[in-house]
């Protein structure tokens, strides 16, 4: 069990020393609003007391896991643990969890040093591709959103296409799988297929820089994200055709070729998605309706 401190009211210098940090550390981590507010007895008389000192001492330990601020703070705004104890209980209960069990907070405390850091980095490029597309991007663009040094991002990738390539596959897997999520046990072929519909068009937004960046590239020449294009594009078929043969199947849908109209499906979606970016009247519920008519009856009037 973790040792409780019974030290009494403590002076900046006084923390320190129990803390085993230096001091610009401790103003550090309060400036970033990782410590609460301290006591003070006067004006310019602040007292440190054994509960901001547990604090400390779990975030001395989270940062020796190799947490950045940011992830830290994302996690003690949510989890206020009391102690050092508190902390690697809630971190091992995480790691013994399903992937698919862990929030977001859990997540982050099952990572190792190393995974984190390299999500870290692809949280960076995520925000820096989106608003700078590929071309325009750096890696020192995505160092310093990342805060770390460009070397460290070298340590990780080999460069900008790969950190790319790896922000795209990881924005792929996360898009399937919520589209996956969001269809939920509906057994239905074409509302499936309505709803993972849905989960696209909502995060277009986030993929357009994917989309046009692998694109542009694909067209000055670049062969491997041109093959990473095709590669990308042939997932999202794959995974709507299970649902067209799924309704096959079932009698819902006629025998067609269910990658030849995921393609159709995704040429939809995307079209649905600029309308969805560009025109603020767009109601995106009501064209899905129109369109899922359509794909249940098709263009042909109804015979007599």
């Amino acid at each position: 069990m973790e040792k409780r401190t019974t030290l009494g009211p403590m002076k900046m210098k006084q923390l320190s020393q129990a803390a085993g940090l230096p001091v610009s550390t401790i103003k550090f981590y309060m400036s970033k609003g990782l410590l609460p507010t301290p006591r003070k007895e006067k004006p310019n008389v602040v007292f440190y007391d054994e509960a901001f000192l547990r604090r400390l001492l779990v975030i001395k330990s989270m940062r020796a896991e190799g947490l950045s601020i940011k992830n830290m703070k994302s996690i003690l705004d949510r989890y206020p643990f009391d102690g050092v104890e508190d902390w690697k209980d809630f971190r091992e209960r995480a790691r013994r969890k399903e992937a698919h069990e862990l929030g977001d907070e859990e997540r982050l405390a099952a990572m190792s040093g190393e995974e984190r850091r390299t999500e870290e980095i692809l949280d960076a490029a995520f925000k820096v591709f989106s608003s700078r597309g590929y071309h325009n991007a750096t890696v020192d663009d995505i160092a310093l959103e990342a805060g770390i040094s460009k070397g460290t991002c070298y340590q990780y990738f080999s460069g900008k296409e790969d950190i790319f390539v790896a922000t795209m596959e990881r924005t792929l897997n996360t898009l399937l799988a919520e589209a996956e999520a969001a269809a939920g046990e509906s057994q239905d072929a074409l509302i499936r297929m309505g709803i993972e519909g849905l989960t696209f068009i909502s995060k277009y937004r986030d993929l357009q820089f994917m989309f046009m960046g692998v694109i542009s590239e694909a067209l000055g020449g670049n062969e491997r994200l041109r093959k990473k294009a095709a590669e990308v594009f042939g997932r999202v078929a794959d995974f709507l055709a299970r649902d067209i043969e799924k309704g096959i199947a079932e009698g819902v849908f006629r025998p067609v070729d269910s990658v030849t109209v995921s393609y159709a499906l995704m040429g939809i979606a995307e079209v649905v998605a600029n309308l969805y970016v560009v025109d603020e009247g767009f109601d995106v519920l009501s064209f899905f309706i129109n369109l899922m008519d359509f794909l249940q009856h098709g263009l042909y009037a109804a015979q007599q």
